[in-house]
């Protein structure tokens, strides 16, 4: 998840799991407030750029205060999540439930199987494509399977744990989530990919309690939290690039995959992934970037493609790193996006400034110490390094022939970190060896 833009979500929830949705919005990379007094209700909703109404223990103040917010956001365009909790057994919320609806402000409806069902009867409607054609919403009902309907069609997602259903407000943190998710993208496709990734996360959370010494519900929470966490795009700061894994298979020991291989660098510490497989078709790198991406996000390290933007945008990585024959960085920016990392290759000053006139996110120089991989690299002095760091404010990173016995040479020259490829893919124990290269590199 991780949203890039911090898209602030305005919550009118119940006071039993108020702090659990705020806790999942942050952690997923969102803000919010929870402000609902009729005084202030109207002036926080313009503010924000999502609403989410939660029914449950509502009562005729935060009516109306949810009414006030409706209105507010209908008429700023801000997206509203509705969700209808216990409709299903209270006169009181379905008649409040449609003075929502006929405001025409709501967005998107979730709510579980009871509920929706409930929504169906009142309006005489017998199953989610005509209820969400009816109400006007993106509509969304939860559970083991999750349905979306919007457009008389419906979609799936399968998958998740069990364990959520034993954990009060696992419904109402979902609501709030896709507040965020429509706060960014206001389309169904948003809705389809956030559901996706709570239910990755729920599996992610039971996998990792099970591997723990503690089990139940009270776990499983705090590790959903922190595998909401963990999903999305990195953000990209220079300490991505204090130690950056750039992959080559063919150092790889007998029987090792690529992904094992990865899997075990970042356990070490890798700070960010670069997947560098000249010999290997856009079919295959495809594939490969798409098993990588997830892990990577798993560690908050950044995955870029080598040289091709139409594998980058493939497999939906976080950039790309261009070579100085690659392509242009202005246009790599255009296909992927203007928070996609582009990485480029400079060599000395004059190549690293207008790299970073031309958009580019951060530089890679070498060849350090000469280069395991490439027999014609022509290493960089320790001057020219210094003129590079000292001509540009984007950061930039020494690769070629970097080791934990040489990286000692590279302090002092306004380096944000180091590149390596065999120091890392061609030891025995990856990572032990990554360990070692973090130790040395923290001291620039």
């Amino acid at each position: 998840m991780l949203y890039q833009t911090e898209p602030l979500v305005h919550l009118i929830t119940n006071d039993v799991t108020r702090e659990l949705c705020v806790n999942a919005l942050l952690s997923a990379g969102a803000r919010a407030v929870c402000a609902q007094s009729a005084e202030e209700v109207s002036e926080v909703t313009a503010s924000s750029r999502a609403l989410v109404l939660n029914l449950g223990m509502l009562t005729h103040e935060k009516e109306q205060a949810m009414l006030l917010s409706a209105r507010c956001a209908a008429a700023g365009e801000i997206p509203v999540v509705l969700d209808p909790v216990g409709i299903n057994g209270s006169a009181f919320r379905m008649d409040f439930a449609k003075k929502l609806f006929s405001l025409h402000a709501i967005t998107c409806v979730r709510g579980n199987a009871h509920e929706i069902e409930a929504l169906e009867k009142a309006y005489g409607v017998e199953d989610l494509p005509a209820l969400s054609d009816t109400l006007g919403v993106i509509l969304v009902q939860t559970g083991s399977t999750d349905s979306v309907a919007q457009g008389g069609r419906v979609f799936e997602i399968t998958g998740g744990s069990p364990l959520a259903k034993r954990v009060t407000g696992f419904g109402c943190l979902t609501s709030a989530l896709l507040g965020a998710a429509l706060a960014e993208e206001p389309s169904g496709s948003s809705v389809i990919a956030s559901l996706s990734k709570i239910k990755q996360a729920q599996e992610e959370a039971e996998d990792s309690m099970r591997k723990s010494v503690s089990f139940g519900t009270a776990t499983f929470s705090a590790c959903f939290l922190d595998a909401i966490s963990r999903m999305g795009s990195p953000l990209f700061t220079r300490q991505c690039l204090r130690l950056y894994a750039v992959t080559d298979r063919r150092w790889l020991k007998e029987g090792q995959t690529l992904y094992q291989a990865v899997e075990q660098a970042l356990s070490g510490g890798a700070t960010m992934v670069q997947l560098r497989e000249k010999d290997l078709s856009d079919e295959e790198m495809i594939l490969e970037g798409k098993k990588l991406l997830p892990l990577c996000h798993r560690f908050q390290a950044p995955l870029v493609i080598n040289d091709r933007v139409n594998v980058a945008k493939a497999v939906g990585a976080d950039g790309v790193h261009l070579g100085l024959s690659d392509g242009s960085i202005a246009e790599a920016r255009k296909i992927l996006g203007p928070s996609a990392i582009i990485g480029a290759t400079a060599h000395n000053a004059e190549e690293a400034k207008k790299a970073e006139a031309e958009g580019a996110t951060y530089l890679g120089c070498g060849a350090a110490f000469g280069s395991a991989t490439k027999g014609d690299a022509v290493p960089i002095a320790p001057g020219e390094y210094l003129r590079i760091t000292s001509a540009v404010s984007i950061p930039v990173c020494a690769i070629g022939g970097i080791q934990k016995d040489n990286i000692s040479a590279l302090k002092g020259l306004g380096l944000s970190g180091v590149a390596v490829i065999s120091g890392i893919f061609a030891q025995p124990d990856l990572s032990s060896a990554v360990s070692a290269l973090l130790s040395s590199v923290r001291h620039f």
